[in-house]
């Protein structure tokens, strides 16, 4: 079973604030420091921790330490509690250490919520059951978590399903869109909910079940050989009928083109009102906003679980900052790029080159999209108007031009092309 050292100091501090939130009442922007070094935050009132009171002045320190080293608390301290990532022996009158953090994960299902990188540690498994009646590949979701950073666009989504019970993850490729999703499903295995990963409206009406907890995860298949442009259109079409059925017991993600699921949106609200629809906006949230912090988190939680040696590590630290400022930063990049090596001598071109699942979505598409994209590649640079894109495909298309650039540029909006206009 993986240890707290799986998490990192900067993770493992997060869940450390979270739990004594939860536990005592703590606000965590109270704590000063950090836990590489020390962390800590002093109660001058009188706390209470469960069955336990402790008088004041109270000391809480946060101690991520790499040895059997103990570190005894200065003096002046009526009581002491720390939490702790090593099996060895703390200083205390309340100690959380492994087995107390494992078992405030098991008992805490808003704690995973808010941090679900926890989930790489095993302490509260997928519930057996509903797991069994699932659709969803779990052994993915749980190697995501070894690698999974929840970003600002994390706690969107949380709150978005809460409030809507619809979900809509926007944003480019490899951007993180199927990671929340499927991080989102692992963590609510753990409360007994089933998860379905469909490509089709069908699916969600045959699995349908109103007596149990269901997650739908809407999902045109990008990166596979079953991708289609189109497929978002299908969802549209039964929008209706599909957030009619969702409750605060069933809730849907949709992880796939997002203009089409707004036009139905819009249509809804104008053929029926919007008293049981949300605006589109309410419901979207951007997956590829990642910050520096965010982008940096996910560099070195890669290279964590890729078990990279010294040298690798180093090369890591110390090329860091031109890894993540690369324009081409993605997470499925990071992950391809640590799994070779780290090849520092030429971070531009690893980062640029298509990933398999771009190149295998390409493949899928039919001719008239792939002529679009090399019509794309033989205009003036910059952005492209569509009177330029129209006399650039007129060069390129094989079959005269059956259908207008603009529909083309519709269906692949997001995923190849950025529409700015």
């Amino acid at each position: 079973m993986p240890g707290l050292e799986e998490l990192g100091w900067l993770q493992f501090e997060r869940l450390c604030e979270l739990v004594l939130e939860a536990d005592a009442g703590v606000d965590p922007t109270r704590w000063e420091g950090s836990a590489d070094t020390t962390r800590h935050v002093v109660c001058d009132d009188e706390l209470r921790i469960g069955d336990r009171t402790f008088s004041p002045p109270v000391l809480i320190r946060c101690l991520w330490r790499r040895d059997d080293r103990v570190i005894a608390p200065p003096n002046g301290f009526a009581s002491v509690v720390t939490f702790a990532n090593h099996p060895a022996a703390e200083i205390g009158n309340l100690v959380y250490g492994e087995d107390e953090l494992r078992d405030a994960i098991r008992r805490l299902p808003g704690l995973r919520l808010q941090l679900p990188s926890i989930l790489c540690l095993d302490a509260a498994p997928p519930d057996a059951a509903a797991l069994e009646r699932s659709t969803f590949d779990v052994e993915a979701a749980r190697e995501l978590a070894r690698v999974f950073v929840p970003t600002p666009a994390w706690s969107r989504a949380v709150a978005t399903l809460k409030a809507h019970n619809f979900l809509v993850l926007t944003g480019p490729p490899e951007m993180g869109k199927t990671a929340i999703a499927r991080m989102l499903g692992l963590e609510l295995l753990t409360e007994g909910w089933e998860v379905h990963e469909t490509t089709r409206p069908e699916e969600v009406e045959k699995l349908f079940d109103r007596a149990k907890p269901q997650l739908f995860i809407a999902d045109d298949a990008f990166g596979s050989t079953e991708y289609r442009p189109d497929a978002a259109e299908r969802w549209a079409n039964n929008l209706d009928r599909i957030l009619r059925a969702t409750d605060d017991r069933h809730w849907l993600v949709w992880t796939s083109r997002p203009a089409p699921l707004s036009a139905g949106l819009r249509r809804l609200h104008r053929e029926r009102g919007g008293e049981h629809f949300p605006q589109p906006a309410a419901v979207s949230v951007d997956a590829s906003a990642l910050g520096v912090e965010e982008k940096t988190l996910i560099l070195f939680r890669h290279a964590r679980a890729a078990n990279l040696d010294k040298t690798l590590r180093d090369r890591v630290k110390d090329h860091g900052a031109a890894i993540v400022g690369n324009p081409h930063f993605t997470p499925e990049r990071i992950r391809r790029f640590v799994a070779r090596g780290v090849p520092i001598d030429d971070v531009e071109r690893e980062l640029r080159e298509p990933t398999e699942a771009m190149t295998t979505s390409y493949e899928a598409l039919e001719g008239e999209h792939r002529e679009l994209l090399h019509a794309m590649l033989d205009s003036p640079p910059g952005p492209v108007a569509e009177r330029d894109l129209a006399a650039a495909l007129r060069r390129h298309a094989t079959s005269g031009l059956p259908k207008a650039p603009a529909d083309l540029v519709d269906r692949l909006a997001d995923h190849f092309l950025r529409v700015i206009a």
